[in-house]
């Protein structure tokens, strides 16, 4: 599960299910990811973030501190911090966290470069019962690291530092936070893969997530040898560190592979002991009705993946109070159409023609972990056993050009038990 589902309560699971039968908030929001800073000290060639850093805004604590003190009243839980920028560079982090150590919130997840993840910042995260960090090493050579990252090289050794003041300090308050520490692999080091497993491995984290890179140029890309050779360093990397790794090659196709051969190892309860039994896709995304991000520029968004597009905004909160954007008509707009996946099974056929919010990765089960790992595996079937005698009606219903006005209250009347969809 994540950004801490298992702290809520049955009563406000029972809120959110009834909120995704009606296609809006009934409740919450009960987690808040927050994107506090676009500035960052590196200047990764492949970060999809990129378009955000020549403004390099940053949220004014005064306008951050009231929506977080908004979101308390409303619910909020607990939080994530991630980018936009790097976080632990964020000019009001010590204030940020002493509202969440105040108000007994817990720090979920972060994800960080670890450049500024000091003995203190290390911490303070891990006095607020921190689940899990992600430190994006990227690389595990310094000349490289700096190719990379088109920054200096004694960042390397300070991103190196500040994974040693994690795991140090995870020991010290015998704390279960998972640390895993991320590497990207293209045509340029994929060679090198078990070099870099082995350095990583040797710094103690609990995971190690190998990535490839989506907006690399088709000339950067693995050629089909490339793909051939890598096979074999994968398979064995598998056999030797087990479920220690992580992997989305899905850029250079290869995510199957690497699935297939983490799985016939070790089965896949073994690797996510929470999911959903089965192959078939019971799962969609509820995260609108669960959690919001607040960027830097005070824009709200129903995901992470949409944070570069100011398009996708619900609100800003210069504008508008975190109440009035949660329950606001775009917040709405997107949870219908996550309501419709659930109600098509994702049917790329059925789609709304003027789909807004949904996102490439919606409509498959493995391609967001949002989409099958958010919630415990009961509500995804319990949603599903709602779903289900109603999706018959549902499709006709969209497949039909006309529809009486008579046959059409009726349908809606039954697939909203009785309540109006709008």
């Amino acid at each position: 599960m994540l950004y801490g589902w298992e702290m809520i309560t049955e009563k406000e699971k029972r809120l959110i299910a009834e909120g995704i039968k009606r296609g809006k908030a009934l409740g919450g929001p009960y987690h808040l990811v927050l994107f506090p800073t676009d500035r960052c000290n590196l200047d990764c060639f492949f970060c999809y973030t990129e378009v955000l850093r020549d403004a390099a805004k940053e949220l004014d604590w005064d306008v951050l501190k009231k929506a977080l003190a908004e979101g308390v009243l409303m619910g909020v839980k607990s939080v994530s911090l991630g980018g936009g920028g790097e976080p632990l560079i964020y000019r009001h982090l010590n204030p940020l966290f002493d509202f969440i150590e105040e108000n007994r919130l817990k720090i979920d997840s972060i994800k960080t470069n670890g450049t500024a993840l000091t003995e203190a910042v290390a911490r303070r995260l891990l006095q607020s019962d921190l689940s899990r960090i992600t430190i994006s090493l990227n690389e595990t050579l310094p000349a490289a690291y700096a190719k990379m990252g088109r920054c200096p090289e004694p960042l390397f050794y300070r991103a190196m530092e500040g994974i040693g003041n994690i795991v140090r300090m995870k020991k010290e308050r015998a704390s279960l936070c998972e640390i895993s520490a991320q590497v990207f692999i293209w045509r340029e080091n994929f060679e090198r893969l078990p070099a870099m497993l082995e350095t990583l491995v040797a710094l103690d984290v609990d995971v190690v997530y190998v990535n490839t890179i989506d907006a690399l140029p088709t000339d950067l890309k693995m050629t089909a040898a490339q793909k051939e050779e890598i096979r074999p360093i994968v398979r064995s990397a598998i056999e030797r560190y087990g479920t220690r790794l992580q992997f989305n090659l899905s850029a250079e196709g290869l995510q199957q592979f690497a699935e297939s051969e983490l799985y016939a190892r070790f089965p896949q309860s073994a690797i996510l002991p929470d999911v959903c039994p089965g192959t078939r896709r019971v799962e969609y995304c509820y995260i609108g009705w669960y959690a919001a991000v607040i960027e830097a520029s005070g824009d709200i968004y129903s995901c992470c993946h949409f944070a570069c597009d100011a398009a996708k905004s619900l609100g800003n909160l210069h504008e508008r109070s975190l109440k009035e954007i949660w329950h606001g008509k775009r917040a709405n707009a997107y949870r219908r159409e996550m309501r419709h996946l659930l109600l098509t099974e994702a049917d790329r056929r059925l789609l709304p023609r003027k789909a807004r919010f949904i996102h490439p990765l919606c409509l498959e089960r493995a391609a967001c972990a949002f989409n099958y790992y958010l919630c415990d595996p009961q509500f995804y079937l319990d949603m599903e056993n709602w779903g289900e005698p109603r999706r018959r009606l549902y499709k006709l219903s969209r497949r039909m050009k006309k529809i009486p006005i008579g046959a059409a209250a009726k349908i809606k009347k039954l697939l909203s038990g009785g309540q109006a969809i709008k």
